[in-house]
């Protein structure tokens, strides 16, 4: 029998090394997920351009910009604004796809002597945590000389209580050449995109002289005014450059040119004709007018189309329609064919309140309505007077009397009461109920108006949406009282109705006309059940 000697130390040794290998198998055999370390918040660092930033005599078709870690374009057809616009886009790579570079490609032909200018907003993020490099620009000069003159200005907007994002201002050179039809075909010579963050803005690297200064909330981004989308601010007067005043553009969606785009058949005496515009002046009548010996026009609800209605039936395959509206004269041909006739039915509103009186409007124009075959009568029975007044375009009756809280109402049209275009009458007893709630349950809002020398004014009270719920048109200093109003959340804003027509009236950029001065409570008025709010308005 053999005796193996191992020394001692040795065997302590072997025991201590399977023991941090067992501990280390373990810790490995743990299930959980790495803390990650602290989030990354910086932005990315640029470590190389070239040509570098702010080069003059630049000849280059190929940018290069290098950063320290894995960055990505975001949102780039949007933020990168390019002054002055090319025709063509350069190609910027990559995008979809992380990369320490971006390179630029320019296609198109530079100008000479011109101070280019590409501002990349906030599209170049890193690529783990999308921390933006904050408005980034790089800066070139065909010519020897960088353009370094600025321009302050500020976006508010006309009728609106908050302004837009990402507006483009524009610069257009007055020049022998300049005329203002210009936004509509050419793109300007400088450029400069708001985005999402302040209405106020500086626009840089620009050249002394003389320009037009404008606006356009864009839909598609060609930087090209579009006046069926695009929202538009403009300076009335040329601006010089250099220049240390802070310019306003307000914005407004401009109204339309009045005009006639088409004129349908919809039954055998009622034609839709659909247009564009203010069209309140028009007039419309068969070129062969001994054709009809009456007609009535009516606004087709939230549309841009009305009903023309005629008697008697024209026995023709077509007929030829003239329209006169701002002193444009049109012929539209209409071809004619059998058709269901139109008939009487009516139908009530649906806005009645302590604040707004009962409404009914009808299918076919409404001619006359009887009183002696109405009757309104309360919940206990008690029979309540009443007037009626015609809205002839809107084509409804108006059914106004003292309203009073918590009580329920009955009106009646009898047999006879309606006469519409046509001569025809309601056949039927109709019978509508309707009701008011608590007084305590609304709430009121006051407001006092002080120091204005321009009336009228429109006091409205809109919603949120900026609908309007009530309005005031008034001649003078004083308080104006808007009772019963629904608990809610409500703005206060003044119209200058300066052609005191009762409606706010935009711009109009060919014109040189301004939108009408609009002015809002600063605050949000907070309504609550049985609250009385009172306001002080300031107006200078």
């Amino acid at each position: 029998m053999h005796t193996l000697n191992i020394p001692v130390k040795k065997h302590l040794l072997n025991i201590l090394a399977v023991l941090l290998i067992a501990i280390t198998l373990v810790q490995c055999a743990k299930k959980g997920s790495p803390t990650g370390g602290p989030v990354d918040e910086k932005p990315p660092v640029i470590l190389r351009m070239y040509p570098d930033n702010y080069t003059r005599n630049f000849k280059n078709r190929i940018i290069e910009i290098e950063f320290d870690e894995f960055v990505k374009l975001n949102d780039l057809q949007k933020q990168l604004v390019i002054s002055p616009p090319l025709k063509t886009r350069p190609t910027i790579t990559p995008q979809g796809t992380p990369s320490r570079k971006i390179t630029i490609e320019i296609t198109d032909t530079l100008k000479d002597n011109t101070t280019y200018v590409f501002n990349f907003g906030q599209s170049i993020v890193d690529n783990n945590e999308g921390n933006p490099y904050p408005f980034f620009k790089y800066v070139f000069s065909t010519g020897t000389v960088i353009d370094s003159l600025t321009l302050k200005g500020k976006i508010t907007d006309a009728l609106n209580y908050e302004a837009e994002e990402f507006v483009n201002v524009l610069l257009y050179e007055v020049n022998e050449e300049y005329t203002d039809s210009i936004i509509y075909k050419e793109q300007p010579r400088y450029v400069l995109n708001t985005l999402d963050s302040l209405t106020t803005f500086t626009m840089e690297n620009l050249k002394e002289g003389t320009y037009k200064m404008v606006a356009l909330k864009e839909e598609n981004y060609d930087l090209r005014f579009d006046v069926t989308r695009d929202k538009i601010g403009f300076i009335t007067e040329h601006i010089t450059i250099p220049s240390d005043k802070v310019y306003e553009l307000n914005m407004y969606q401009q109204e339309l040119d009045p005009s006639i785009k088409k004129i349908t058949q919809q039954a055998p005496s009622r034609l839709y004709v659909g247009y564009t515009g203010n069209v309140d002046d028009l007039n419309i009548e068969p070129t062969n007018k001994s054709l009809i010996t009456k007609s009535r026009l009516t606004q087709l609800e939230k549309k841009d189309t009305l009903q023309y209605w005629y008697q008697p039936v024209i026995k023709q395959d077509s007929v030829m329609i003239s329209t006169t509206v701002s002193n444009q004269e049109e012929e539209f041909k209409v071809r004619l064919k059998e058709l269901t006739k139109d008939t009487l039915s009516i139908k009530k509103g649906n806005d009645f309140s302590l604040n707004k009186p009962f409404t009914f409007s009808a299918s076919t124009p409404i001619e006359k309505v009887d009183t002696s075959f109405m009757k309104l009568i309360d919940k206990d029975s008690l029979q309540v007077s009443f007037t009626t007044r015609l809205d002839s375009l809107k084509n409804n009756a108006v059914v106004d009397f003292e309203r009073k809280e918590s009580q329920k109402y009955n009106l009646t049209l009898f047999p006879g009461a309606v006469t519409d275009f046509y001569g025809e009458k309601n056949t039927d007893t109709l019978s509508y109920n309707f009701n008011t709630v608590k007084s305590t349950s609304l709430g009121n809002i006051s407001v006092t108006i002080n120091n204005t020398g321009e009336f009228p004014i429109l006091i409205q009270i809109t919603k949120k949406d900026l609908s309007i719920e009530l309005q005031q048109s008034v001649d003078k200093n004083g308080t104006y009282n808007f009772f019963y109003l629904n608990p809610g959340n409500y703005y206060i804003r003044v119209v200058y109705d300066t052609n005191r027509n009762g409606k706010y009236d935009a711009g109009n950029f060919l014109k040189g006309i301004q939108p009408e001065k609009v002015v809002y409570h600063p605050e949000v008025v907070e309504l609550k059940p049985n609250w009385d709010r009172v306001y002080n308005l300031n107006l200078k």
